[in-house]
C-alpha cells in the first residue's frame, strides 16, 4: 500500500455481504466458474460444511454484534442470486434452528444417532422417510414424509418435513419416531418449492 494513504476503517453492508458471498462460493455455495477464466469441471458440493456455513450466519443475530448480524443477512441475501437452496435454509435456520445455549433443556431425551444419521442421508438425498411417531399427547401414527431439514430449538432436535398424510407442512421431534426407514423414491425436482413453502409457512407464524 502506497505511504500515506489511510486504511478503510469500515465498509458499507453491500461489501460485507459481496466479500462473504465471494468466501460462500468459494466453500461451495456456488458452482459457477469466474467470469473470463476457462470453465473447470465443478467440484462436488460440500453439503456438509454448507450447512455448517448457513447454521453460522443464522446464528449471527444472537451474538449481540449488529455488524456480524448485518453482515449474515447481506451474505444471506446475495446467497439467493447464487445458490436458492442455501438461501431458503439459512432463512429457514434463522427461524427455527440455532438458539444461546442457556436455553437448552438438557433434561430432555436426546434424539437417537443413528435415527439423526438417516435423516442427514435423506435429506441430501431427497429421499422419502417412514416412520411410527408419538405425539405430544401420546397418540401413535404412521407418517410417510418427504424431508426438508433438521433444527435444533431448546425443545430437541425436530424434522421439517411435508408429511404425504396430512399432505401439509409439519414438525416432528426426532426423539418420538419409531422404526424409521427409508422410503423410495426422489423428490429433488420439488424440493425448492417445498423450501419455499416451508419458509412461507414459517414466516407466518413469526
Amino acid at each position: 500500500m502506497r505511504p500515506g494513504r489511510p486504511l478503510p476503517l469500515t465498509l458499507t453492508r453491500r461489501a460485507l455481504g459481496t466479500r462473504l458471498a465471494g468466501l460462500a462460493a468459494a466453500i461451495g455455495f456456488a458452482q459457477s466458474a469466474a467470469a473470463g477464466v476457462a470453465a473447470q469441471p465443478a467440484s462436488p458440493l460440500d453439503h456438509e460444511l454448507r450447512d455448517a456455513a448457513l447454521r453460522g450466519l443464522a446464528l449471527a443475530r444472537h451474538r449481540g454484534d449488529p455488524v456480524a448480524a448485518a453482515t449474515a443477512e447481506a451474505t444471506l441475501a446475495r446467497l439467493a442470486e447464487t445458490d436458492p437452496e442455501a438461501a431458503l435454509l439459512g432463512r429457514i435456520y434463522q427461524l427455527l434452528d440455532v438458539r444461546p445455549a442457556a436455553y437448552w433443556h438438557g433434561d430432555l431425551t436426546e434424539a437417537a444417532a443413528a435415527d439423526l444419521a438417516v435423516l442427514h442421508g435423506a435429506i441430501r438425498a431427497s429421499q422419502p422417510v417412514a416412520f411410527g411417531y408419538v405425539d405430544l399427547s401420546g397418540q401413535e401414527t404412521t407418517r410417510t414424509v418427504l424431508p426438508l431439514a433438521l433444527v435444533h430449538p431448546p425443545q430437541g432436535v425436530k424434522l421439517l418435513a411435508w408429511c404425504e398424510e396430512r399432505k401439509d407442512f409439519r414438525q416432528f421431534f426426532v426423539r418420538a419416531m419409531k422404526g424409521l426407514r427409508l422410503g423410495v423414491g426422489d423428490f429433488g425436482g420439488d424440493r425448492l418449492a417445498l423450501l419455499q413453502g416451508l419458509l412461507d409457512k414459517e414466516a407466518g407464524r413469526a
